[in-house]
């Protein structure tokens, strides 16, 4: 019954998201986008999620965060074109998406911040993987852990999900970080806030999609 219902929501949310979507985007991560009110999770790619850190020149950095600031920077003011592939359990838009005839899912992978995600697709952005990673290029220039793997890590802050999974979405973990408002999340860098993060409150996630202060 269970397997059943979440199939029903699955094809509802199918129904109410559109074949394509056109307009200037803003960041949510380094894999996902927000079009005219449209979440758009980039297919075939993963980047490292928002809290998670990676090692370069003996010193760790926040690299989900320069993975999202460069998609920002690539996006920044322009019009995106993004073009369904498929809708994860979240109902998010998993598409192919376009800047100035630039596809931003290979252009990502290009530079090096995301990885192919083979479960879901990434196969066709293999080679371009191997280029950046023979280049140096984004998490290459040093160590890091795949996302995939990163958020099966107990250690890792829980994360909104992942396109293409079936499963339920975490719940919220009980937090002693609070945050007034999401001024006060972004004034302390935390912004975004996935569900199950030191933060996250449910009064901050404006449209219950398991990230606050997009």
């Amino acid at each position: 019954m269970r397997a059943l219902m979440l199939l029903l929501l699955l094809s509802t949310a199918a129904a109410q998201v559109p074949a394509t979507v056109t307009g200037i985007a803003t960041v949510t991560d380094g894999d996902t986008l927000q079009i005219r009110g449209v979440k758009v999770r980039l297919f075939g790619i993963d980047a490292p999620e928002s809290s998670q850190t990676c090692t370069r020149a003996g010193k760790v950095y926040g690299c989900g965060r320069e993975a999202a600031f460069a998609l920002a920077d690539l996006v920044r003011n322009k019009t995106v074109t993004c073009t369904r592939k498929d809708v994860d359990r979240y109902g998010r838009m998993v598409g192919v998406c376009t800047v100035g005839g630039t596809e931003i899912n290979r252009w990502l992978v290009q530079q090096g911040w995301a990885l192919p995600y083979l479960q879901y697709g990434g196969g066709i952005y293999s080679s371009t993987a191997s280029q950046a990673k023979s280049a140096g290029k984004g998490l290459y220039a040093g160590t890091f852990q795949n996302p995939w793997d990163y958020r099966k890590n107990p250690g890792s802050p829980p994360t909104a999900g992942t396109a293409g999974t079936n499963t339920v979405p975490p719940v919220p973990a009980t937090s002693t970080v609070y945050y007034a408002n999401c001024t006060a999340a972004r004034a302390a860098g935390a912004a975004p806030l996935r569900a199950g993060q030191p933060g996250y409150r449910a009064a901050m996630d404006r449209d219950n999609d398991g990230v606050a202060c997009e």
